[in-house]
């Protein structure tokens, strides 16, 4: 048995990489017909990513020592924070023969987004009058945030259609069979507040407004009967199905002075490999919960202590509607079922042989799928454009991710592999002090079993 970590969805590190295996067909479905071993088995992987403009990386390790300190940048400036998490408990790839090959996977995946329009924050004001105060001269308050979290059955097939001597296209495909488990958003809009001054008092009132919020039914049956053996079987039952898709196509193009079966350690040396896909193609489905509305202020008086109030002491979601309820004008019951789209985009990828042990990949990422920007429930990746040169062989790599992301951030990475594990953290400028919460990192565990025999002329045979 031969131990071997592989590339995932947000594994940029080894994206594009000839030892890839099953976890591949998470950033292109083609990949898996160009893997160099018949047999591939991740046992886990796990990978978390965050990006934020207002959080510092601080604050974590001050909220788990419960030291104080400051969590959040202050001024005058919209905010945003965005996570995104993955992970896979057993995966498999098999290729059939040289030219057909299958894997099937387990994952589940998770996405948090919040933004707000521009504000001002002190860390000062620790009241809702304070807040209040401190954004007196702005125009008014606006913020979302979605929240999806699914499990996910995958089914993959690649195979090549045109081969030659010195080249070769394969084209793939992904079926995703998802449960839906817990899905979540919130909209403020307009929210209009002014300064009031009576003699020597000063308040501030908000008097208009549209809040908005709805979550899935199936986490009322933990929230109103707790956690057992039953609620999570409710719990599981009331997620709702969904089916997605992922296609993608592979060339790879070899020197011509490379016969067809000169092969080294690595398998046959290419000269460059383009990749593109389309992945994450659908939407997860979700029932409402009745505990939840659109609330409308058109004329309303409602100052910091009416706001105080009427969130004391909440126990539960009927609670909190019942507040709100209270505070606007008018509340309107939400439709019964809404849709969370899946971080949908389109990936070109780029992989180019220097030596045979060293390569560079380029990776960029057009996201079909906005979630800040768009008046429907969407959730997004934050990939742009990945530089990444990587030296490897079967057991060992060094990998320098370089990436830009989609809201201009610059990250510097770096990932290692040591026989079966992978390493890797999306940004090493976390680490500095007084730096924004932004980055994340990856590991793996893999498996390459079931090898017919081994021979420095190639990896695996087929018969």
């Amino acid at each position: 048995m031969v131990l071997l970590p592989i590339a995932a969805q947000q594994y940029h590190a080894i994206h594009g990489s000839s030892y890839a295996g099953v976890s591949s067909a998470f950033n292109n479905p083609a990949s898996i017909g160009n893997s160099l071993h018949r047999w591939d088995i991740q046992l886990f992987s796990g990978q978390t990513a965050i990006y934020t403009n207002t959080i510092y990386a601080q604050s974590l390790k001050n909220a788990v020592l419960g030291r104080r300190g400051t969590y959040l940048t202050n001024g005058f400036q919209a905010r945003e924070l965005n996570n995104n998490l993955d992970m896979s408990l057993f995966s498999a790839m098999y290729r059939i023969n040289k030219k057909h090959a299958v894997s099937f996977a387990f994952r589940g995946k998770m996405y948090n987004h919040v933004y707000a329009n521009e504000f001002n924050h002190q860390d000062s004001s620790s009241s809702i009058y304070g807040f209040f105060k401190s954004n007196r001269t702005t125009p008014f308050l606006e913020s979302k945030s979605v929240n999806a979290g699914w499990g996910e059955f995958n089914l993959t097939y690649a195979g090549a259609i045109a081969e030659t001597n010195n080249s070769r296209l394969t084209i793939g495909g992904s079926l995703q069979i998802s449960k839906s488990f817990f899905g979540g958003y919130t909209n403020m809009s307009k929210l209009r507040f002014r300064e009031s001054i009576n003699g020597r008092d000063t308040n501030y009132i908000a008097y208009s407004g549209v809040a908005e919020y709805g979550y899935s039914s199936n986490i009322d049956v933990i929230q109103d009967d707790g956690v057992s053996l039953s609620t999570v079987k409710s719990f599981m039952k009331q997620a709702r199905t969904s089916v997605g898709l992922s296609i993608g196509l592979e060339y790879l193009q070899y020197d011509d002075e490379n016969d067809l079966d000169k092969r080294n350690d690595g398998g046959r040396l290419y000269n460059y490999k383009i990749g593109f896909s389309i992945v994450d193609i659908g939407s997860q489905k979700f029932n409402n919960s009745p505990y939840t509305g659109r609330f409308i202020a058109t004329n309303r008086t409602i100052s910091p202590s009416n706001i105080a109030r009427a969130f004391r002491g909440l126990d539960n979601a009927q609670e909190l509607r019942d507040s709100l309820t209270m505070l606007f004008d008018s509340a309107q019951v939400l439709p019964a079922q809404f849709n969370i789209v899946n971080p949908t985009r389109a990936i070109f990828n780029f992989d180019k042989q220097i030596k045979p042990n060293f390569f560079v990949n380029a990776q960029m990422v057009v996201h079909l799928s906005n979630t800040k920007n768009s008046a429907n429930k969407r959730t997004n990746d934050y990939s742009f454009i990945t530089i990444t040169p990587r030296w490897e062989n079967l057991n060992w790599g060094i990998y320098l991710p370089v990436q830009y992301t989609r809201d201009g951030q610059a990250w510097v990475g770096f990932a290692v592999k040591a026989g079966p594990f992978i390493g890797g953290i999306h940004n090493i400028g976390i680490i500095k002090q007084r730096s924004l919460l932004n980055g994340g990192g990856y590991i793996l565990l893999n498996i390459h079993p079931f090898r017919k025999k081994e021979m420095k002329s190639r990896i695996d045979c087929f018969e």
